[in-house]
């Protein structure tokens, strides 16, 4: 994930990923398992999406990743499940689109379509306008055309105007926001009393008749459960590296045998000219029409320097196939004779003048030329039919023996681990959970599910991207335990008990001492020996960083501080395990917001809107809409709406 990411940041490969698909539709469908996959791969409502169309729009993704960025990062990520999750991902916000334009006629105008290429300031030149030749290298750049790109265009729009929509039908008050704001940011100033265990001067010590009695009642507290000595395999995808690759031999036959498709299409060489307005146009046809038609070529050039400041180069397009070209501009211009030129053809760039110079036959293509399609082609599919053969080969061989070494050597899968004892929480005997086995689902459940001296079949690793078998050595029944193995261990719990106990104690009293006499702080502090901390400021909410996130925290300490007047003693609250602290209100402080804060608040209120607005529209979707995902291609179903 952190490879796409870091891919992802570049615009250029944001473009042709189609990330301007529908934004608030959150899908993310990842964990791939093996399995023979059946013909459908999503529906969504009453739309299905098969198998080889799922493949296609894997191989046309890929194809247009590798036309701009051939990077190891970038061929990893094509090898990851991550692409695919993406490429599902993509398609079901696409279908979404073409559903939320068939249920309410939303669509974006040509005009704005236009407006919005013209625009981007990728294909702009040093004067600001749209430059037709940088939007043509970023397509081809891209492995993209005018069809896709503009396609791409109309969705991102399409999603704009809905969020928009929405946006303006529930305006936010910022008044109120700021309000708000300035009410979490105020502060308080307060001095700090804390006492802890160490300040309790004596506690009564636990008796062995109260020992007695507490193991009496408790005795299952102190039961050892049941536990397991366990050895296992974990191996993965890696270990059958040799299997999964694709031989000279095997590309070259697999060519032989499909010679047929792989046919180079028919190809032209163009001169081409654009012109925002028609009536331009016509007029570039018509001094082009007053021309000796033997040379065409050379007074479209001239007319092209003399009219648009265009040169030679700017004007040529070479080797365009039918696919190359939006259908608007496909379907005349491949009618045309050699030396023949088009009356303006309108697109949504603008119109269009061609002059055809050259038709080059479709041809068989070599095989150098599609070795490494051929090779991804085949690749598609090949390593969960090598997975799902090796694996059932390896529980076959399992059925048949009682030794994970042997089927380690067997299969070359390493060496097998050094045995864990867990219990059924997935604990070692002293109830901390095994980390070796962290990654592994369902490892304990398994491991409590075989007989003594039994091998496992193979299990899905799944976090740790691979599978592994399981092999029970030993068990240790579950028993209780006398109270001598444990009398040390409840004596302590019990003297921490009390002890914990007369700290309360102790905090009440001196609790109840300094609101009957608050101007005595000073000398009740050094009557106990007590810390103080003078001037201390308190937010009204914590912040707690939590994988990668700011999580609020609220205490009932700051909820009295921020409750009462100034010189007002709050309650005594526990601070942690062995300390108790009393605040004294010093000062209540105001925040002072300027209008940098100001603008960051507003910001933060649009996304926060936008984010819960999109979230339930998102469930609006899905209920409209329900999307299923085929199990037995994907680690898990992701059944969006029931």
């Amino acid at each position: 994930m952190h490879i796409f990411r870091r891919l992802a940041g570049n615009i250029l490969f944001k473009i042709f990923l189609a990330i301007l698909a529908l934004s608030f539709v959150f899908f993310g469908v990842s964990g791939f398992i093996l399995g023979n996959p059946n013909s459908w791969v999503v529906k969504v409502g009453n739309t299905t999406v098969g198998l080889n169309t799922f493949n296609k729009s894997m191989q046309n993704e890929r194809e247009r990743i590798l036309a701009a960025n051939k990077s190891e990062e970038a061929m990893k990520y094509l090898d990851s499940d991550q692409f695919k999750s993406d490429v599902l991902g993509r398609t079901v916000n696409r279908i979404m689109i073409e559903k939320l334009h068939d249920d309410f006629g939303i669509e974006a105008s040509r005009k704005l379509i236009l407006e919005m290429v013209a625009k981007d300031s990728n294909f702009k030149n040093k004067e600001g306008k749209f430059d037709r030749e940088a939007f043509k290298k970023f397509l081809a750049k891209n492995g993209l055309n005018e069809e896709k790109y503009v396609s791409e265009v109309a969705n991102d729009i399409t999603a704009t105007m809905i969020i928009q929509t929405m946006s303006m039908a529930a305006p936010i008050n910022y008044a109120m926001l700021l309000e708000e704001e300035n009410f979490k940011q105020e502060k308080r100033i307060a001095d700090v009393i804390t006492i802890s265990d160490k300040d309790v001067k004596t506690s009564e010590k636990t008796t062995d008749e109260e020992v007695q009695k507490y193991f009496e009642k408790n005795k299952q507290k102190y039961a050892v459960p049941e536990l397991r000595k366990v050895s296992y395999l974990h191996f993965s995808k890696k270990d059958f590296a040799k299997d999964l690759q694709i031989s000279e031999a095997e590309l070259l036959a697999e060519y032989e045998k499909n010679k047929d498709a792989f046919i180079k299409p028919e190809n032209r060489n163009f001169y081409q000219v654009l012109f925002e307005k028609e009536d331009d146009a016509k007029e570039f046809a018509k001094k082009l029409g007053a021309a000796d038609k033997s040379k065409l070529q050379a007074e479209f050039v001239k007319l092209a320097k003399e009219t648009l400041k265009k040169d030679l180069k700017a004007i040529t397009l070479n080797n365009f196939t039918k696919k190359d070209l939006i259908p608007e501009l496909a379907e005349p211009t491949f009618k045309m004779a050699v030396n023949e030129y088009s009356a303006p053809l309108p697109s949504p760039l603008g119109y269009h003048i061609f002059l055809l110079n050259e038709i080059k036959p479709s041809q068989p293509m070599a095989f150098a030329d599609v070795k490494t399609s051929l090779k991804q082609k085949m690749l598609e599919g090949r390593e969960d039919k090598i997975l799902q053969s090796k694996i059932t080969e390896i529980d076959d061989a399992l059925l048949t023996s009682n030794s994970l070494a042997d089927i380690a050597k067997k299969f070359n899968l390493g060496v097998v681990a050094p045995a864990v004892t867990i219990n059924q929480q997935g604990q070692n005997g002293k109830g901390v959970e095994v980390n070796e086995t962290r990654g592994f689902a369902d490892f304990a459940n398994n491991s409590f599910a075989l007989k003594k001296g039994q091998v496992s079949k193979v299990f899905y690793a799944q976090n740790s991207e691979g599978f592994y078998v399981l092999q029970l050595e030993e068990i240790n029944a579950a028993h209780e335990r006398d109270l001598p193995e444990v009398k040390t261990l409840i004596t302590e719990e019990l003297n921490a008990v009390k002890k914990q106990e007369a700290l309360l104690i102790l905090a009440k009293k001196i609790d109840e001492e300094i609101k009957a006499t608050p101007s005595q702080v000073a000398s009740i502090v050094t009557k106990y020996k007590l810390k103080l901390e003078k001037n201390r400021e308190f937010p009204r909410v914590f912040y707690i960083n939590f994988q990668g996130r700011q999580i609020p925290y609220q205490n009932k300490f700051l909820d009295d501080l921020f409750g009462m007047k100034i010189g007002q003693v709050t309650d005594a609250f526990p601070s942690g395990s062995s300390e108790i602290m009393i605040g004294i209100l010093r000062e209540i402080k105001k925040p002072t917001t300027d209008s940098n804060q100001l603008t960051a608040v507003k910001q933060k209120a649009a996304e926060d809107f936008r984010s819960e607005l999109l979230q339930e529209f998102n469930t609006y979707l899905l209920k409209e809409n329900p999307v299923k995902v085929n199990e037995k291609l994907l680690g898990k179903k992701e059944e969006a709406a029931k």
